[in-house]
């Protein structure tokens, strides 16, 4: 893990009240970026057999 410097640590900071809403799931973020790049992949796979 990253160590901090404590001259580097915001002391005090309390994050913005929007950020603290609404947190996803983290099963959401994986089926999100799962889903891009199956998505990518599916159209790489569909252009190159196109030209082949």
């Amino acid at each position: 893990m990253a160590v901090i410097h404590p001259e580097d640590r915001a002391v005090g900071y309390a994050p913005a009240e929007r950020s603290t809403e609404h947190k996803l799931h983290p099963a959401i973020g994986l089926a999100v970026g799962f889903g891009f790049i199956i998505g990518v992949a599916t159209l790489v796979h569909v252009v190159f057999n196109s030209l082949v």
